[in-house]
């Protein structure tokens, strides 16, 4: 199910974000659907030829969104969700945008302070 994924290095989309954004697709089309188990964290990791933090990383965002379940020692399988809901994100940006929102609001960081860090960051890399 996972050997048709080919990560691009070049693409300049995390392998994370690759990886999960061909996960949710496998879902979506159900070709791997609720109740399927899952590879374990280190067998993805080996057949895709990437780091186990990467695929750990992978498991964690999937499991966060609720499009599977996991638990330490315990196989992760996908969660009964509605396939037809699901949507990947517009780009890697959406997803890293979202990513900042989760943990922004974690940490109790205003919106505000998020746009002005934002801009300043902006700000920074158009001047190098």
């Amino acid at each position: 199910m996972f050997d048709t994924l080919r990560i691009n290095e070049k693409s300049g989309v995390p392998v994370w974000v690759q990886i999960r954004n061909h996960m949710v697709s496998l879902i979506k089309m159900e070709q791997i659907k609720s109740g399927d188990i899952l590879p374990t964290v280190r067998e993805l990791a080996a057949q895709l030829g990437v780091n186990y933090n990467t695929i750990h990383k992978v498991y964690q965002d999937l499991e966060a969104d609720g499009l599977i379940c996991s638990s330490r020692g315990k196989r992760s399988f996908v969660a009964d969700v509605n396939s037809n809901a699901l949507q990947l994100p517009e780009s890697p940006v959406d997803l890293v945008i979202d990513q900042l929102v989760k943990v922004a609001e974690d940490a109790g960081v205003t919106k505000q302070d998020v746009l002005m860090r934002v801009d300043e960051r902006f700000s920074k890399h158009v001047a190098d």
